[in-house]
């Protein structure tokens, strides 16, 4: 199980990352920006959901993710068992 050490997230915070990396999807201005969506999505892959709220948002990064192949690195699965692991402690 991965540890975050990352605070717990507002459903605000969660609604932001979602349109940010809506707003960088759509945006045809992207040159030199892979970087930045590159963190934002670990910033969010990384995370340990503590809400349903959080996990929706979640699968809204990992779902592309996976129909494309998924990330060499491993962090769309490991933000599966993450989530994973929060609904198992819902049971």
């Amino acid at each position: 199980m991965a540890v975050s050490a990352l605070p717990l997230w507002s459903l605000a915070m969660v609604v932001a990352f979602q349109e940010t990396v809506e707003a960088y999807v759509t945006s045809t201005d992207t040159e030199g920006d892979d970087d930045l969506l590159n963190k934002l999505e670990r910033l969010i892959l990384d995370h340990i959901p503590r809400s349903i709220a959080e996990t929706v948002s979640m699968l809204g990064v990992i779902i592309p993710n996976v129909e494309i192949g998924g990330r060499v690195d491993g962090a769309d699965v490991a933000a599966l068992a993450n989530i994973r692991t929060f609904l198992e402690s819902l049971a």
